[in-house]
């Protein structure tokens, strides 16, 4: 017998099952529930494209077995069986603002309202109803409610917006702004005091079309709050990016090596582990990576040396003297090991105290340190002592006193660094490899000639010729050397130091340097009370090798490392780069450095020039390295010319033909008159020249802005695309809903985020786009670059009415919405710069030979998705142009033309811009001068961070940890040197191999990988061929593979097959009597090649 909890549990069971029988009772699904479930599982292909009505919906209308795709982005099927029934119910129409999805009206999906018989179409491209299908499946803005509605014509616009791109005017411009109706047509202005129309409300559990919600009042402190299209304090929010991992993903510990220290006096040491035994090297290593990569403790280290030396020694009998002597000078101790192995770098950094208070940061050495009688800073500004403390002194167990810096930072000498490159084996021949053999104007000589005129290289270049290294650009022979520079009569500038300045491209050894300089925060919370530390690293590359080789980690060069926690400003900056400062201003004389000869297989002294000839620096860096007063100004808004900021919301803002560029010589006489003034004066002058003088200012050959090249990632990723995406599309509402009641996956916005969620990208693409309302001020730059690739095609997907873009507005939404507001709020912005246009113009604002001030009304945006798409479209390709690996000068002018139109038409269209629309505009300038904006980009120099941030500071704090840091970059860098060593063994004994894979194990496959990126920077620089993006996956154990087994059978027989075609191929192109006879091959045997008889 059964209980009666049992009988309970059994009849609520069959309740809950009677629900989902069809006999016993229809189980009711809302709109919502079915939302809800595809938005979490998906679309099930056999079900209908639109949810169907509640079932306590009017639905009384025929019923149709055969499903009919409801939705615009379906596609019309065959029904030939309702092509000759001439529907009972007249097609449902809207207006501008209120768009209804076209239906079959037998249909089950939705109810045919009566009170729309009376619409029909007016365009003759539309048939009647009688004479096309009645399901159609775009839909469609039904022009008999609109007189201003035109149906887009797809064959038009493939030459509007294609070839017919740069001269497609703008259709409309800004409407009246209406503050008592919040929508733009089919209204009355009587909305019952529901100003938001309720248009926005579509019962989801997020709100969309725009991801506008109604109700959501303007938070001006929220960062995700799109309502500032035009914030002057951080134009396009550069500082503190993280940018996109590269394709192939290289571990922070995989980087190259350093060779050995030059020594003080320039004379290249040699790392005595080299010297000894293999099998103590062997072990030397083995016993180090312990410590480096696995955490193992000095103590521990000490102990196993001591441990390898006894064992060794208790053998002692069978080995000869020599190697004995070796066994008992074995090192013993961490630091005694890393000094045999070349590892120990304290004799290569200087290590500078300065001052921690803010408003100081005076430099001291350590000599200095220990000589200061207290531990208060000596500077003095207006009578007052810095308060200072610069250093903590404790008293060790032998009685030294110990004074630990404060806060310090590490330099390591650029001339020493730079003979340790230079004494590589090879590495000067690599950097001769952009010399051309056969131009006379690229050879080296022992008496360079001056610096080729950049109007020279202009003339000579062939205006389809493409070039992209920095060597084919007009800066590369520009850049003079054997200068210095000073004021002498008035005037502040470079004078040679022999008889004519030398071309610095013609020198037997003459380095063009970039320089970086990058943030990151290195932990938060930890040593940093109260909030993040952010350290900066400053590294050196040579631009002498080939592109995609200067950019690896073992060819770079750390040259400091700046301590945080916050970044250093004004005199502290100052203080910390005097040092570095100095010594490019003596290698821009020249200095003898140690050389690897390869003919004689010997390290010479030889005399070198380099110059600091580029900063590859974002703009927020770009502006404190060259002094500039910053984005804010009005009088010098822009480094590379004279504009004003108003000019920003008129068209002459976007034209390059009509800019006042800056002159580097009057430029540099600006900051010096600076330099002198006196302190009260300076500010001033600031103001009036918009600049100051800096330490980079002491450099001959450098002249600031015009060393200063934009980088395109931040101006183009993280600015321009950024802000067309977030503010101009999204932000202004322009994915909006289209009518009330609008099916959420059917919006623009909807339709937008379908089309990426099944767009597929390649495989390393690790930050692929995700949706409108997801990518905001946090999104990083790859993502903004791949959504450019995808951005005609994405809005044509999200405002495509069938196949065309119609000419409508889009709805501006009700005035209490995000978006009303941000176009308001936008339109104030511009407004505030037209009219100080307009009085700029007219010297009074009631002037009337200069018509009228302008309104708020006259700045409100367009709403025309056509104009918006057009000019979307112009951005793509001018910036494709633009950023190709190889260029030419055609290509350039083109797609400058197409960015300075971008400007222009959203200035027409009334968006207010930031300042990286005008900044675009000066790229294609900087392309001429220093090749592909791949040579200046800034992505690279994240993985040299990386690399920094990842360092094991053993518990060091502030004082110590930026030496601690910069130690750690070199040590690691250096494990290359030995991987390099160990390799070019001929024949490797297996002490060797386990060594060796011992290496690479720790530095996961470091090299290996290295060699695998720069071969992906060949094929993007275009100077190696792609065979397909399968993804490469190196092994790290080796196998031996019989190919005849039946498993591996296959892969033979497609490298066979491939070699088969291949020869064919090269016999194809043979003359007769050169045809080579194939022998007879059996299974397995490759086709071998008789010897070919010359006829």
């Amino acid at each position: 017998m059964y209980t009666a909890e049992e009988i309970k549990r059994a009849k609520e069971k069959a309740k809950k099952a009677s629900l989902f029988d069809p006999k016993i009772k229809s189980y009711t699904q809302t709109q919502q529930t079915i939302r809800n479930h595809r938005k979490k599982y998906g679309r099930h292909p056999n079900s209908r494209q639109t949810p169907p009505p509640p079932a306590d919906a009017a639905n009384t209308h025929h019923q149709s077995e055969v499903p009919l795709p409801l939705s615009r982005t379906s596609a019309l099927p065959a029904l030939p069986a309702l092509l000759n029934e001439t529907p009972t119910q007249p097609t449902i129409s809207g207006s501008n603002s209120v768009l209804e999805t076209f239906s079959q009206p037998q249909s089950p999906s939705i109810p045919w309202y009566p009170e729309f018989t009376g619409f029909s179409y007016s365009d003759s491209r539309s048939p009647s109803p009688s004479s096309q299908p009645a399901c159609l499946p775009h839909a469609t803005y039904p022009s008999d409610r609109d007189p201003d509605f035109v149906d887009g014509d797809p064959v038009s616009d493939v030459f509007l917006f294609g070839q017919g791109l740069a001269s497609l005017s703008i259709s409309s411009v800004s409407k009246s702004l209406e503050f008592s109706c919040g929508n733009d047509g089919g209204g009355d202005g009587n909305n019952n005091g529901d100003d938001s129309q309720g248009d926005d409300k579509d019962g989801s559990d997020k709100p969309r079309g725009g991801g506008d919600n109604p109700n959501d009042s303007d938070n001006p402190d929220d960062p995700d709050d799109p309502d500032d299209p035009d914030d002057p304090e951080n134009p396009d929010d550069p500082d503190g990016v993280q940018v996109l991992d590269p394709p192939i993903q290289v571990p922070p510990d995989d980087v190259g090596d350093i060779p050995g220290d030059p020594g003080d006096d320039n004379v290249p040491l040699e790392i005595p582990a080299l010297n000894e035994h293999p099998t103590l090297l062997n072990i030397y290593l083995r016993v180090w990576i312990l410590y480096a990569f696995y955490g193992a403790t000095q103590n521990i280290i000490q102990a196993m040396l001591e441990s390898h030396q006894f064992a060794l020694l208790s053998c002692g009998d069978f080995y000869p003297p020599e190697f004995l002597v070796e066994i008992h000078n074995m090192p013993t101790t961490l630091r005694s090991l890393e000094y045999r192995l070349g590892m120990d770098f304290s004799s290569l950094i200087t290590i500078y105290p300065v001052c921690p208070e803010t408003n100081c940061g005076k430099r001291y050495t350590m000599e200095e340190l220990y000589a200061l009688r207290d531990p208060q800073c000596i500077r003095h500004a207006h009578a007052d002592q810095c308060p200072g403390i610069l250093y903590a002194e404790s008293i060790l167990a032998d009685g030294t006193r110990k004074r630990t810096p404060a806060k310090s930072f590490p330099y390591n000498s650029l001339p020493r660094a730079l003979g340790r490159l230079l004494s590589r084996v090879g590495m000067a021949d690599l950097m001769q490899h952009w010399r051309r053999n056969n131009n006379p104007n690229d050879q080296p000589l022992q008496h360079p000639p001056e610096p080729q005129h950049p109007q020279e290289w202009h003339d000579t270049m062939d205006p389809n010729a493409r070039f992209g290294d920095m060597s084919r650009a007009w800066g590369w022979s520009a850049q003079a050397t054997g200068m210095r520079r000073r004021f002498d009569d008035g005037e502040y500038g470079d004078e040679p130091t022999g008889d004519a300045p030398l071309s610095l491209a013609r020198c037997i050894l003459g380095l063009n340097i970039g320089l970086n300089m990058d943030g990151f925060g290195a932990f938060k919370g930890k040593f940093a009370a109260g909030g993040s530390y952010s350290v900066n690293g400053v590294y050196i590359v040579i631009n002498n090798l080939p592109f995609y080789q200067r950019g690896l980690i073992e060819n770079m060069l750390l040259a400091m490392v700046i301590p945080g926690p916050h970044e250093p400003k004004g005199y502290a900056f100052e203080q910390m780069l005097e040092p570095l400062i100095d010594d490019l201003v003596a290698l821009a004389n020249g200095m003898e450095l140690p050389v690897y000869n390869s003919d004689t297989g010997q390290l010479e002294q030889c005399l070198v020039h380099a110059n600091l000839s580029v900063l590859i620096v974002d703009w927020i860096a770009r502006l404190k390295c060259i002094g500039h007063v910053g984005v804010v100004a009005e009088e010098n808004h822009c480094p590379y010319c004279k504009i004003q900021q108003c000019m920003l919301g008129v068209a002459e803002g976007y034209q390059p033909e009509g800019y006042d560029s800056r002159d580097p010589h009057e430029h540099l006489q600006d900051k010096h008159r600076w330099l002198r003034a006196p302190e009260h004066e300076r500010e001033d002058i600031r103001q009036e020249t918009g600049t100051l003088f800096t330490e980079f200012d002491r450099i001959p050959g450098f002249f600031a802005f015009d060393n200063a090249p934009i980088d395109a990632m931040h101006l183009l990723d993280l600015g321009v695309t950024a802000t067309i995406a977030r503010s101009i599309v999204f932000g202004h509402g322009m994915l909006r809903k289209q009518f009330n009641q609008q099916d959420v996956d059917d919006s623009p916005e909807g339709r937008f985020d379908a089309f990426l969620a099944r767009t597929i990208f390649p495989y390393h693409c690790s930050r692929i786009p995700t949706s409108a309302e997801r990518m905001n001020t946090r999104t990083k730059a790859e993502r903004w670059r791949l959504l450019r690739l995808v951005m005609p095609v994405a809005y044509f997907e999200a405002w495509r009415v069938g196949d065309a873009i119609p000419v409508a507005d889009i709805p501006r939404g009700g005035r209490h919405t995000k978006h009303r507001k941000t176009q308001v709020k936008s339109a104030g912005a511009l407004l505030e710069r037209r009219f100080r246009v307009h009085a700029m113009r007219a010297g009074d604002l009631d002037d009337d030979d200069f018509g009228p001030p302008p309104q708020l009304e006259d700045c409100m945006s367009s709403r025309n998705p056509r104009d918006y798409y057009a000019n979307i479209m112009r951005y793509c390709v001018g910036s494709t142009y633009l950023t190709r690996h190889r260029v030419t000068l055609a290509e350039v002018e083109q797609g400058e033309a197409f960015l300075a139109q971008v400007g222009e038409s959203f200035t027409e269209m009334n968006v207010n811009l930031t300042p990286s629309f005008h900044a675009m505009t000066h790229l294609g300038d900087h392309i001429r001068k220093y090749g592909s904006v791949y040579n200046t980009l800034t992505a690279r120099f994240e993985r040299a961070n990386r690399l920094l941030g990842n360092i094991n500071t053993n518990g060091h704090s502030r004082g110590v940890l930026e030496t601690t840091m910069a130690k750690g970059f070199l040590r690691r860098t250096e494990c290359n040197r030995y991987v390099t060593e160990l390799q070019s063994i001929e024949q490797p004994s297996p002490d060797d191999t386990v060594t060796t894979e011992a290496l690479l194990r720790a530095m996961r496959n470091g090299p290996e990988h290295e060699v695998q990126r720069g071969r992906l920077e060949a094929i993007l620089a275009g100077e190696a061929p792609m065979h397909g993006q399968e993804e490469i996956w190196l092994a790290t154990t080796s196998a031996q593979v019989n190919f005849h087994e039946d498993k591996h059978r296959r892969y033979y027989n497609l490298i066979e097959s491939h070699r088969m075609k291949a020869r064919c191929k090269y016999i194809s192109h043979l003359p007769t009597q050169l045809v080579p006879t194939p022998t007879s091959t059996g299974m397995g045997s490759a086709t071998d090649l008789q010897t070919i008889t010359v006829a």
